[in-house]
């Protein structure tokens, strides 16, 4: 099972909301989800950013994994207002 953790730094002035966060959780669920199957899916604030992929069964997997997610982030409508 994918495990996928995105962490904000909390000291950043442009820090994401919680609603922000738990709708970029849910759209990581459902576009890589339909793919993957159940995914471990942490979106959260921390002391730094990061981005963290594991448990793939391939790296070809992690390397799609990030890019979808890449995808996602670029792609704003998701946001909620």
């Amino acid at each position: 099972m994918p495990r996928i953790e995105i962490l904000f730094d909390k000291e950043s002035g442009n820090k994401p909301s919680e609603k922000t966060r738990n709708a970029l959780r849910e759209q990581i669920i459902k576009r890589i989800g339909d793919k993957y199957g159940p995914l471990n899916v942490r979106v959260a604030m921390s002391t730094s950013q990061s981005i963290v992929i594991s448990g793939a069964k391939t790296d070809d997997a992690t390397t799609e994994i990030n890019e979808i997610i890449e995808d996602i982030w670029l792609d704003d409508s998701w946001v909620p207002a």
